[in-house]
């Protein structure tokens, strides 16, 4: 669908009227990720955000439909206003042209730019990112699970958690540069062990985001000085671990710090980062304390809840690299150091926890 279509489409729709194309108060502007995305941009009005398939992505069918049926279970269920509250409003879902429409965030940037624009991670905002979390996991529990058409919404471990068991020869489009990262993987024997163990720990007690990282969480400044953070992205919703979205924060964080390493003769990496990790952990600290605060746990389950989490750091990373290098010819620098890290934090969640993220020592205990 060009962006004349879509004009075309939308009008017809009754999802812009007329006089708004007329006066000229529309703007598109095209994206792409998964799906072709469209910013239809308003000054007099909300604009629109809009999803469509892309035609050789079948699987696309799958998670946007899952997408629209989050939006339409929000809204339809008043139990539901909670959560409905963090997303964008649904606007419509056409399944013959695989095609979602939801309202922009108008005066928003999602948390990469945020952090770009300040050069930095503010520990206010890690903590409210760390409050809607456990406000939505908490709503989720208590009234989204049980209403989860398992139809669509399965319960499926991300497929990251199974990547040692799939053969290489039926790993369809391997890029050059996951070729690479597979070959290091299998190198390590305990990788195979400890995707199993965090397999096995899996559990189903939430309705997950499934995707939580930093361009997924939508800063909106209101008319008063709260800022509102708006989750968007739902696609891979489903049943499924609440410490995967926890950790999928985490592992935000240190991406973030990898991303920035440096090297430079006579120095350590993280010395002559632009983000040095000492820098970072504050804000992950922040954001953890925040999430067990409002989730209300204590003792030994928030331990608990931070040894699972901090062991899907390590998988989500590596679900991190392998989606980065999707396309790539050679593994990158910073891929290699986030394939070591990953090791690391799956051979090692504890010392992870404390040299890494930034926890005391003994936080397990």
């Amino acid at each position: 669908m060009t962006k004349n279509d879509l004009i075309h489409y939308l009008l017809e729709r009754g999802l812009l009227d007329h006089r708004a194309v007329v006066d000229g108060d529309v703007m598109v502007v095209e994206g792409a990720r998964r799906h072709h995305n469209y910013s239809v941009i308003r000054r007099q009005g909300t604009g629109l955000f809009v999803k469509q398939m892309q035609p050789d992505q079948a699987f696309s069918a799958q998670t946007l439909q899952k997408e629209a049926a989050c939006y339409v279970m929000m809204e339809s269920d008043p139990a539901l206003a909670e959560i409905h509250a963090l997303m964008p409003r649904f606007r419509a879902y056409d399944p013959d042209r695989h095609l979602l429409v939801v309202d922009l965030i108008d005066g928003g940037e999602n948390l990469s730019e945020l952090h770009r624009r300040l050069n930095g991670f503010p520990e206010d905002v890690a903590q409210r990112v760390g409050e809607l979390l456990a406000r939505y996991h908490v709503a989720s529990m208590r009234d989204l699970l049980p209403r989860a058409n398992t139809a669509i919404f399965q319960g499926q471990p991300p497929w990251i958690l199974s990547l040692h068991l799939t053969p290489r020869g039926s790993m369809q489009n391997l890029s050059a540069a996951n070729g690479q990262f597979m070959t290091i993987l299998q190198s390590y024997p305990d990788f195979g062990q400890a995707l199993d163990r965090i397999r096995a720990g899996w559990r189903r007690d939430a309705l997950i985001h499934g995707d939580m990282k930093f361009d997924n969480v939508v800063v909106r400044r209101a008319q008063t000085p709260e800022q509102t953070l708006h989750v968007v992205d739902w696609e891979l919703a489903d049943a499924g671990d609440s410490a995967w979205d926890v950790a999928s924060i985490l592992q935000a964080y240190l991406t973030w710090w990898i991303a920035s390493l440096e090297r430079v003769p006579g120095k350590e990496p993280n010395d002559a980062a632009q983000y040095p990790l000492e820098t970072i952990q504050p804000a992950i600290r922040a954001f953890w304390d925040s999430y067990v605060s409002s989730r209300r746990l204590g003792g030994r389950d928030a331990d608990v809840e931070l040894e699972r989490a901090v062991s899907y750091v390590g998988a989500r990373m590596l679900q991190t690299v392998y989606e980065s290098m999707a396309w790539a010819s050679a593994l990158t620098q910073h891929a290699v150091w986030q394939v070591q890290a990953c090791i690391n934090i799956l051979k090692q969640p504890r010392a992870a926890a404390t040299d890494l993220l930034g926890f005391p020592a003994g936080v397990y205990a």
